[in-house]
């Protein structure tokens, strides 16, 4: 042992550990286990947005197109079926339709925002009209019916590509989210969709989309975890077990370890830190450093014990703390300073975590190497196995440190070509590094074998692609895209983007115009174009709301026609292939697109992804210099020289470089997976050099400065520990090699590569160029207790230049709680039946005709307003009821006139048209499904026909009880309230409502509010009525306010100048009286 002064107060601390192990050992166990109830609150966020920050101009902005425009990363389905007839054929058609209302039944999928061929409107032109009808709705039964519809679609340019192949052989069905936290559950529902869907015989199902691969990925990182982590600490508890003999240090090891990576996994849960798609490489990092200072203390009590073995074993403990708290408290210090150049220079927040929590982990593990594991083997008192103490006495070598020796001996006997194909390396790592390709592509984090990198290959392979282009078009004024100039350059646009690589697909309202003119104009594909009249365009957009959902088009324009949205498709996702579309992109719209009254901005998947990823390279070699500096900077420190700090570095330089090169010749880009192994490297690295330069010293001095002694003396027993160290970081890291999540799979490779190189650079390249130098900070070293004490105080100095002061907070959301007061209901005895309440709902008089003022005003969820103001008229034809509405207000549509006749019963389909001045035309519209919404508000069809009254004929009804309704304007009115639960599906799915629920004013038996619920049974709308009076005697509702639970968005019908004496003329029912305006 060597006779060198130890510093007082590590033997007092040494002692203190080993005389109360108990105390000691209770403590460290007591505070793993306080933090390991904080575990369950960690959750996964595998978002590629985790990747930016939450105040990055371009996620905030892409944030706020989503909430403009109400887009999600979908979960898409595709069909395909490779027969002659491809997915047009009847039992590809009914498994579409199957597939689609499957999927719209999940609580967590937006089921008006379900796209596919059973839920898409075809827009056909007419000699005398248009029709908006979906592609098909019954059952198709033949060939020639699926002929049809294959028919119907290819002639819709939009859906071209973007909902079905070109060739026929494929189509999707795209399912928004409703919530994107519950992405999980969601994707495997509609895995078990799949899994019992009637598929025929040449039809294949796929599942993919950013919805699928977010859904997917949490549970495949799981998986991956469940079987890397145990496996690396399996393997490395049998290198410590076939080291040493002795179990007790394969289960001391393991203690150590679930103390670094659980505790820095709780810590992370208690600062709200989640669990990232690269998280999973930090247990395994944390198993091989954590076992490394375990390695080294081991290693050293075995060996004094083989040496002294008849010396009191806890004094050998508190030695062996004596003599390895410095290696192991400097190669710790380093370690942390490389983990923390990756914190200080990473501008993603998964990398910042990485490396700051990296840091805390070996912190950890710092801690319990040198409390708990001398205070455990204080009690345990291992002895050094049977072979280990032959060995000793027979001063004998085991194999690990044979090993060594010969790499000693071949280094230092030909120390020039050692350090010469050393220097070649570094040499060929600088000239490969100006060769690195960055380049990252979110699909291939799954391995090639899986069903969803399958299904997005395939969906590439057959439609316009599944990434995700937004551009986003914003004018000064409200209304102004119904400015002709502004769409015909939206159209500029979309075409200069189809002439950019991988971009196959470009969508807006532009398509929508030129469809709706084309079927305008008599269904000419020459009419295939915008218009080029203002208000024509705005009548375009009145004329197809008259059957079709207010949001319709919430995905392509906002409320006030001043936003637009164009959505680019391409098929290929990775950065290099989509860094030149953005780029010429927002060149094109610098340069050709914007001006004073009009502007662009890139938005979507492929922007956030393209932003995240540019400054990688950056990232990565700042993070890389930064690592260096504070590596270099406390190793100088440590041992009080430069130069030292200098050699301390050169090993973890070479291996960098070495990967660079291996990169470079082997064509691997530098991705997510890749970029974060250079401060990984070389904080794991640096360690073998500290370990050398540190025991160098020790030797020098022991060896009265005979440097070939000191140097022969590494080998056998540092040499042997740092050979164990690198046996059980490169398994450790091995285990990563084998892992499904194909960055980490990466990073386990390069970091393996690299470890290794340092490891023998460390051992061969470091000690060459000692023997050729001699540098004086070997030689010069005076272990005094001056020199100790410096090192006393220069050791805090250092902890806090490169630690992190943080508190911990525990953020727990407060629990709201909700509560719902239920009414009491009578008994049912003392309420009128519900047949004679909707019987005397029916028998109300509204007269037999009505003129009268109609102000609609539509206000969607961000509360921005429409208003229209028509004039009406309304008359009886004895069952057959006619109404004519007349367009006064906004000025972009005065003029438009809307005439239907409802037929009673069901059997005729109700007659529709539009006059559209711009055009000088009456056109007929498609007779709307009872649950069409009515002009783009979100009253039905049937709710305008029904004007208050109750068809028994679509409910069984029940009264459920009498309550007092309390009215905003008005005093609470007595009403009795009954339920109507729709006959059967068949109904409830044409008039959009499942169940209802009226409250009825028993003095004028008028519905005074209404609950409707979806086929689903969520509760889709609420409606209000308020205001009302007695006018020419008969009771007259003046406003009625609709709420779309769903969507968020409300109609208010408010009717003024009602009269119900002035006779309405025949004559106003007809077309001519509709161009006539009256």
């Amino acid at each position: 042992m060597s006779d060198n002064p130890r510093p007082s107060t590590a033997r007092a601390i040494a002692k203190l550990i080993v005389h109360y192990p108990k105390t000691q050992v209770a403590v460290s166990l007591l505070l793993m286990i306080a933090l390991f109830m904080a575990l369950p609150m960690l959750y996964k966020d595998t978002r590629s947005d985790a990747f930016l920050a939450d105040d990055n101009p371009a996620l905030v902005y892409r944030d706020k197109v989503k909430e403009q425009f109400g887009l999600s990363d979908p979960i898409v389905l595709a069909v395909i079926n490779t027969s002659d007839n491809g997915v047009f054929n009847p039992t590809s058609l009914s498994l579409i339709q199957w597939l689609s209302d499957e999927v719209s039944s999940l609580d967590n999928i937006n089921a008006d925002r379900v796209t596919s061929l059973a839920t898409e409107n075809n827009i056909t032109g007419s000699d005398d009209g248009m029709d908006v009808e979906p592609f098909f709705e019954s059952a198709i039964s033949t060939q020639q019916e699926a002929d049809i519809v294959w028919s119907k679609v290819s002639d819709f340019p939009l859906y071209m590509g973007n909902l079905v192949a070109h060739d026929k052989q494929a189509t999707l069905i795209v399912a928004e989210l409703l919530d994107v936290k519950q992405v999980e559950d969601t994707y495997q529902q509609i895995l078990d969709i799949v899994a019992r869907s009637p598929n025929g015989k040449h039809d294949e199902i796929h599942v993919a989309g950013e919805g699928a691969i977010a859904g997917y990925l949490g549970s495949y990182i799981d998986a991956d975890a469940q079987r890397l982590n145990p496996l690396a600490g399996v393997i490395i508890t049998i290198i410590i077990l076939f080291a040493f003999r002795r179990v007790s240090t394969g289960i001391l090891s393991n203690v150590i370890i679930a103390a670094s990576v659980l505790m820095t996994l709780s810590i992370m849960a208690l600062n709200g830190i989640p669990f990232f798609v690269i998280t999973n490489a930090l247990p395994v990092i944390l198993i091989g450093i954590s076992v490394a200072d375990s390695i080294h203390i081991y290693s050293h009590y075995f060996e004094l014990q083989a040496k002294h073995p008849s010396e009191d074993k806890k004094e050998l403990i508190i030695q062996t703390v004596e003599e390895m708290w410095r290696p192991i408290t400097l190669t710790t210090l380093t370690t942390i300073a490389g983990f923390m150049g990756m914190y200080f220079a990473a501008y993603m927040p998964p990398f910042k975590y990485f490396g700051l929590y990296t840091a805390v982990g070996v912190a950890i593990a710092w801690f319990y190497s040198l409390v708990f594991l001398p205070a455990a083997l204080a009690i345990i008192q291992p002895s050094a196995s049977k072979q280990i103490g032959a060995l000793a006495k027979s001063n004998r070598l085991d194999k690990f440190s044979r090993t060594m020796v010969v790499l000693g001996r071949i280094s230092l006997q030909n120390p020039k070509v050692t350090v010469g194909l050393f220097s070649i390396i570094i040499i060929s790592g600088i000239f490969a590094t100006s060769h690195l390709v960055v380049n990252e592509d979110r699909i291939k984090t799954f391995h090639t074998s899986e069903t969803l990198y399958q299904a997005d290959a395939a969906i590439n392979a057959h439609l316009n692609g599944t990434n995700n282009l937004d551009v986003v078009i914003e004018a000064k004024e409200a209304e102004a895209l119904f400015e002709p100039e502004h769409l015909k350059k939206m159209e500029a646009l979309q075409n200069f983007a189809l002439t950019l690589p991988n971009v196959q697909g470009a969508t807006s309202i532009v398509d929508y115009l030129k469809q709706m003119n084309r079927s305008l104009k008599g269904g000419d594909k020459y009419s295939y174009q915008l218009p080029d009249n203002k208000a024509l365009i705005a009548q375009y957009f009145l004329i197809y709301s008259a059957s079709s959902d207010p949001t319709d088009f919430d995905e392509e324009v906002d409320y006030d026609y001043r936003i637009a949205n164009i959505k680019l498709t391409l098929n290929k996702g990775s950065y290099v292939d989509t860094q030149e579309v953005v780029t010429q992109l927002n060149d094109y719209i610098k340069t050709s697109f914007n001006n004073q009254d009009i502007s662009a901005t890139l938005s979507g998947r492929v922007n956030i992804n393209y932003h995240w990823i540019k400054d990688l390279g950056r990232s990565h070699f700042v993070g890389l210099a930064i690592s260096m500096f504070l590596v270099w900077a406390v190793s100088s420190l440590l041992f009080g020289s430069l130069t030292a700090g200098t050699f301390t570095i050169i090993p973890v330089s070479s291996s960098i470089l070495l990967v660079y090169s291996a990169m470079a010749v082997l064509g691997i880009d530098l991705g997510i997976g890749t970029s974060m192994f250079a401060s990984v490297a070389i904080g794991l690295g640096v360690d073998f050099s500290i370990h050398t330069i540190d025991r160098l010293r020790s030797l020098y001095q022991d060896h009265n400065g005979n440097w070939d002694l000191t140097l022969q003396e590494l080998y056998p027993s540092t040499g042997r520990a740092l050979f164990l160290n690198y046996l059980a970081i490169a398994c450790g890291f091995g285990v990563l090699i084998s892992s499904k999540v194909v960055p980490l799979n990466n990073f386990g490779t390069i970091v393996v590569i690299s470890v290794s190189t340092s490891f023998l650079a460390s051992m061969s390249f470091l000690p060459a160029l000692i023997k050729l130098t001699k540098p004086t900070f070997i030689s010069g070293y005076q272990p005094s207790d001056k020199t100790i004490t410096r090192r006393w105080i220069r050791i805090p100095s250092i902890i806090l230049l490169v630690a992190v002061a943080g508190s911990v907070l525990v953020n727990q959301p407060a629990l709201a709680s909700e509560s719902e007061t239920g009414k009491t209901t009578k008994s049912n005895n003392l309420l009128p039946s519900a047949e004679v309440v909707v019987a005397n709902i029916n028998n109300v008089d509204d007269g037999e005709y009505a003129t009268r003022n109609l102000t609609m005003t539509l206000i969607d969820k961000r509360g921005k307003k429409r208003v229209r103001e028509t004039i009406g008229y309304r008359k009886y034809f004895g069952k057959e009821k006619r109404t004519i509405l007349f367009y006064k207000k906004p000025t972009n549509v005065k003029g438009t006139a809307f005439l239907t006749f409802d037929y009673p019963g069901a059997t005729k389909d109700d007659d529709q048209w539009l006059y559209l001045p711009a055009l000088r035309k009456v056109r007929r519209i498609s007779a709307a499904d009872r649950g069409d919404y009515f002009l783009g508000t979100d009253f039905t069809y049937e709710d305008i026909k029904l004007e208050g009254k109750i068809d028994s004929g679509n409910y069984n009804f029940e009264t459920i009880r009498s309550e007092v309704l309390a009215q905003e304007s008005s005093p609470p009115i007595q009403t009795v309230v009954i339920r109507g639960i729709a006959k059967n599906n068949v109904i409830a799915k044409e008039l959009g409502y499942g169940k209802t629920e009226f409250w009825v004013d028993v003095d004028t038996w008028l519905i005074a509010k209404s609950n409707y619920w979806d086929p689903k049974g969520k509760l889709l709308k609420t409606l209000t009525i308020s205001d009302v009076s007695r006018i020419d005697g008969i009771l007259t509702r003046h406003r009625m306010t609709i709420n779309n639970h769903k969507t968020g968005h409300t109609s208010e019908f408010l009717f003024s100048n009602v009269d119900y004496k002035a006779p309405v003329s025949d004559g106003l029912f007809t077309k001519r009286a509709m161009k006539r305006g009256k």
